[in-house]
């Protein structure tokens, strides 16, 4: 008998073809749920890893700034093994534990550190010498002021999806490769970060850097007619931001402005016999939590030993007005660390709901600024390329 004719035969032919587109039916679904999940994990973790990269850059630069604080603060004369050491182990080990720490369950991240400074198979790390005249950075350059990072997935965290098939897949959808790895740099370019301006004479010739003096301490003054030095003189300045009726001086203190780049430009200057923004300065220099990584505690005892801060230098006179927001040019940075600051009357920051004041036990009868390290610089010196900076920052 012809199968043709046979009872059933076009219900078994049926059943084949439906066999079959579902078996079809099942590999494109296959192909599509891989693909999807292959160009959403390259979306998640393209901003990931370049996330990644740039939160280790940071680390780094930060932990390469430290070491450097710490000779200024302990021993300058071993200043420039510090920013010549083309290695900065601790530095190259916060970057990768960085990294690390930034796994997640949709893509695994991973850094590789050679100890080297030329990105490779083996090296995602390096350090060198950010310029920011000429805004290049130079792997394995001197004196070392920045680090490079890059960030790469891990060989797990490549299986995800179909792999090989994924990726062509989302290259032909116009999705990106698979072997992204972005790199980011950090560094501590020199920027004010000061509300106060230093008049140029307390700029002594003997404490250019990289000498930075131990000085007596040193009262500072605001008012041009005390008859003093104006070694001793500064201003209260909000730097480039000028302050307005919605944002008050008081409030560009206590938000912790971002450091600038002010040397040979002008900036907003206010000579006033007010100890209003004193006490804000105040407030900020003893809130624990405030540019935290600046402040010099003594080890034993945990008592705060100065604020280190990048103060622009100005030519003071005496013919400022009295509260009122002028422009002076800046010539120079003077980094000095503020040894106490005591004020009379109401906490300031009070805005911030933080409010500090000087321990009693720091100021007695003492009312002022205090200073005792300082060392300066001109803007035309091409030692100002050395400087260094107290706030990482990306450059790339």
């Amino acid at each position: 008998m012809d199968d043709r004719e046979r009872p059933g035969a076009d219900d078994d032919e049926e059943t084949g073809m439906d066999t079959t587109y579902v078996g079809i039916m099942t590999v494109v679904f296959l192909v599509v749920a891989a693909l999807a999940v292959d160009i959403g994990y390259m979306y998640v973790s393209e901003e990931d890893l370049k996330s990644t990269a740039e939160t280790s850059a940071l680390a780094g630069a930060q932990a390469i700034k430290q070491r450097i604080q710490t000779q200024i603060q302990t021993d300058t004369t071993e200043l420039n093994a510090a920013v010549s050491d083309l290695e900065q182990s601790s530095a190259r080990s916060a970057a990768v534990e960085s990294v690390w720490g930034k796994h997640t369950a949709v893509a695994l991240i991973d850094t590789l550190n050679g100890n080297g400074n030329r990105l490779t198979a083996d090296n995602d790390v390096t350090v060198g010498f950010w310029n920011m005249s000429t805004q290049t950075y130079t792997p394995g350059g001197t004196p070392v002021n920045a680090m490079q990072v890059r960030t790469r997935r891990t060989a797990e965290s490549e299986t995800i999806g179909m792999g090989a098939v994924g990726n062509f897949f989302a290259k032909i959808s116009g999705g990106q490769n698979f072997n992204y790895t972005p790199d980011a740099i950090a560094a501590f370019p020199a920027r004010a970060s000061a509300n106060i301006a230093l008049c140029v004479d307390a700029c002594d010739h003997g404490c250019t850097y990289p000498n930075v003096c131990s000085i007596p301490e040193r009262k500072m003054t605001r008012d041009p007619r005390n008859g003093g030095s104006a070694a001793n003189r500064y201003s209260y300045t909000s730097l480039r931001y000028q302050p307005t009726a919605s944002t008050t001086f008081s409030d560009l203190i206590c938000m912790e402005m971002p450091p600038q780049e002010v040397c040979g430009k002008q900036i907003f200057t206010i000579q006033s016999s007010s100890n209003d923004a004193l006490r804000d300065i105040e407030s900020m220099m003893y809130n624990p939590n405030a540019d935290k990584t600046n402040k010099e505690y003594d080890k034993a005892t945990g008592r705060l030993l100065g604020w280190w801060v990048i103060a622009p230098v100005i030519r003071c006179t005496s013919a400022q007005k009295e509260n009122v927001s002028e422009r002076q040019l800046v010539t120079g940075y003077a980094l000095i660390r503020i040894s106490r600051i005591c004020v009379e009357g109401a906490t300031g920051c009070s805005q911030n709901n933080t409010a500090f004041d000087a321990p009693a036990s720091q100021c007695g009868n003492d009312n002022g600024l205090y200073i005792d390290r300082i060392a300066c610089l001109d803007c035309g010196s091409p030692d100002m390329l050395r400087f260094p900076g107290l706030h990482p920052v990306l450059v790339k």
